[in-house]
């Protein structure tokens, strides 16, 4: 069986046509089928759903398009994949006649409505799958008809009308048309599913609109019953924010509305779409609905760590970091938000790789998320662009590019998979080569003709810190990680290490200010830019600490956020990270958790999205410093940082090793540290080390006895 010896078929219609092939089946068992429908599709035999998958295939550059509409001009040569799915029918079949039904949406491979980045659709949605049944195959081809559907429009970022008054169930002959030019590979990675439903409260209701409150910021849709009149219509609008008066504030989720629309035939119906998923916290229903749920949709990824402490901060932290990331985590794509962009933006999920395979068992995602990235990336300069799969969208060289070097790196830490540092490491030396491409004595200074070159980004005031000091620390920091990759991978004559300190010494001629001893005037974290590089020096790192000591804020960016916050525990600040994590001040996460977010924000402000993911990425050193639980090598090693800050925190966590619990007490006495793990673990803090055995429970104290 093979889905490449099938026809790619669609039809005459841009809405959502259902395609139709009726086989007779003497032996059911061992059955299968390999499938793709693009955008998504859902596959129905004998009128029954097969899966409770959702989103289906996971989205990719599927191959060539019209880029020439882009607002950030790129001349690259990207490389295409088209996924498809594997389902065994043999439960689903019956001896005798079956009707095989395939429902197409399009997904982002029609959509032309958004246009933020640009016009990038590739074309009309279509369909390919191989069936195999007890060894005969039938083929998607010319005997393949199709229907049209209750769904009369669709647009992954806007939403779906249904007309159940459309009822043309009339078949049509399907056209054979090309096959998208990317290589036809089988989806490995999880797929998204309806993980949860979730009853909303009524907040508002008038004659004429009920307002809803799902009570958290999420991903997802909206179902309900309609019983109307045949004509009536019911409209259900998303927003993540209400105005006073209980109207939707839809801006901070983008221009176009989130809005899903259901036309009666004067019969019953359950409503819910089936091809779009939405940002939101409320919602506002207008026309009938009875029995309103919501439905929360993200790709089906495990918890792998669960924190909980006495401060509500911290707590806060974690599970709006978890909900971010799962609002974000669609058709094996990591996104920024899930309304107003919903592109895999580079710089984003770098920058939470970390995070993200701490807390969530999510090494398969991020391991096609890599080919997506490298798929973008040109093979002849080496350019990375700055989201994946690639839809425009601005970004810079360093923090977003870099994503070539990091998501393996990470990847490799988390799982010890070799192989990935291996596949990408060509990929890595393009990438260097390009940087360098784009350097004049010794910084990078620019991207590509007419695009972004970022350094950081969503700064809590204008961002002052320079753009090349930020691209040229990426760049040193990608090098310093390649030196340990090409040890890994025995490229014992590597010039990485060399490249890293001519960078180095470039940063310090053109932004060291010897006589205050800081980089940049010390910029929204530039002296932490400085020294995670090891360009600073023990009195700048004690000024540092004692600037956010007295701010007790943040002023940095995305990058610079969790690049200050690892700087600070990793060089015998923890004090002064824990209360920058806890902080209740303007611009903080106790500030977002006081004027009642579940999620994270795209800025410290309330402006633009409250369902960004980037700010979580500090959250990963609570558990690596503050708990100090580190699998990254090749035993288990338990090493918290000293603190003195007052706190109870605790961690079941699921290492490679298998699983940890640790729970720390702080107080004025001194500490109190309970381990258990189900697999032998050193244990290292202040002058105590020992050998932790397996399954045991591990009491340690340490008083403090000047107290």
């Amino acid at each position: 069986m093979s889905i490449h010896s099938a026809a790619f078929v669609c039809a005459d219609t841009t809405a959502s046509p259902v395609f139709v092939k009726n086989i007779f089946v003497e032996q059911p068992e061992n059955s299968a089928i390999e499938i793709t429908g693009l955008g998504f599709f859902e596959l129905y035999v004998n009128g029954k759903k097969i899966s409770s998958d959702v989103l289906v295939p996971p989205v990719s550059d599927y191959g060539e398009r019209d880029l020439s509409t882009l607002y950030y001009p790129i001349s690259d040569t990207f490389s295409h994949r088209v996924y498809y799915c594997r389902y065994n029918l043999s439960d689903h079949l019956n001896r005798g006649d079956n009707a095989i039904e395939i429902q197409l949406g399009n997904g982002w491979y029609l959509q032309n409505e958004r246009t933020g980045e640009g016009k990038l659709s590739y074309g009309k949605p279509r369909l390919a799958f191989s069936l195999t049944v007890d060894g005969k195959e039938y083929l998607s081809d010319e005997t393949v008809f199709w229907h049209d559907s209750e769904i009369v429009y669709d647009n992954i970022y806007i939403g779906e009308t249904h007309d159940f008054r459309h009822k043309d169930t009339l078949l049509k002959p399907v056209e054979c048309i090309d096959a998208p030019s990317g290589k036809l590979q089988e989806s490995d990675a999880p797929h998204d599913k309806i993980i949860r439903k979730i009853r909303p409260v009524v907040i508002f209701k008038d004659e004429t609109r009920t307002v809803y409150d799902a009570g958290i910021n999420l991903s997802g849709v909206v179902s309900f019953m309609q019983k109307a009149a045949e004509g009536e219509e019911t409209t259900v609008t998303h927003a993540e924010r209400l105005k006073e008066n209980h109207e939707l504030w839809v801006r901070s989720a983008g221009e176009l509305p989130q809005k899903d629309t259901y036309i009666s035939d004067g019969e019953a119906h359950f409503c819910m779409p089936k091809f779009v998923f939405h940002g939101f916290r409320y919602f506002e229903i207008i026309g009938k609905a009875e029995d309103v749920w919501v439905h929360e949709i993200h790709t089906d990824i495990p918890v792998r760590a669960r924190f909980s402490s006495d401060n509500a901060v911290l707590n806060f932290l974690y599970t709006a970091s978890i909900r971010s990331l799962y609002s974000n985590m669609h058709s094996a794509v990591i996104t920024d938000c899930p309304h107003r962009e919903r592109l895999g933006y580079t710089g984003d999920g770098q920058l939470t790789a970390d995070l993200a395979m701490t807390v969530l068992s999510a090494e398969k995602l991020y391991e096609k998320w890599m080919r997506d990235i490298a798929d973008g990336q040109d093979p002849e300069t080496g350019h990375v662009q700055h989201t994946a799969p690639f839809g425009g969208g601005g970004g810079g060289p360093g923090g977003w590019g870099g994503a070539i070097v990091i998501v393996p790196y990470m990847i490799y830490l988390h799982h010890d998979r070799v192989d990935i540092l291996r596949e990408y490491y060509p990929h890595m030396q393009k990438y260097i080569a390009y940087m360098e491409s784009r350097s004049e004595d010794g910084l990078v200074v620019r991207e590509e003709p007419k695009g972004w070159c970022l350094g950081d980004w969503c700064t809590p005031d204008k961002i002052a810190i320079p753009e090349p000091f930020v691209n040229t620390y990426f760049l040193i920091k990608c090098l310093d990680y390649m030196v340990e990759i090409s040890y890994v991978l025995d490229d014992f004559d590597a010039p990485w290490a060399k490249k890293s300190a001519e960078l180095r010494a470039a940063l310090r001629r053109h932004y060291y200010d010897a006589e205050k001893n800081t980089y940049c005037d010390g910029i929204q974290g530039a002296d932490a830019f400085a020294i995670d590089i090891g360009i600073g020096d023990v009195p700048m790192v004690e000024a540092l600490a004692e600037k956010y000591e007295g701010l007790g804020a943040f002023d940095t960016g995305i990058l610079g956020t969790d690049i200050l916050i690892r700087v600070l525990f990793e060089n015998g600040f923890g004090d002064t990270a824990m209360k920058l994590l806890t902080s209740e001040k303007e611009n903080s996460y106790g500030a977002w958790l006081k004027r009642g977010e579940t999620t994270l924000c795209e800025y410290w402000s309330e402006k633009a999205s409250h369902n960004h993911h980037m700010f979580g990425a500090p959250l990963r050193y609570v558990f690596s410093r503050a708990l100090g639980v580190d699998d990254s090598g090749g035993m288990l090693i338990i090493a918290p940082m000293e603190l003195t800050f007052p706190i109870t925190m605790e961690a079941d966590m699921e290492t490679k090793f298998g699983h940890v619990f640790i729970r720390r007490k702080i107080s004025e006495k001194g500490e109190v540290m309970t381990i258990r793990s189900t697999y032998p673990a050193f244990f290292r803090y202040r002058e105590t080390q020992l050998s932790l055995k397996t399954n045991e429970e591990t009491i340690l104290q340490f008083y403090n006895f000047s107290h």
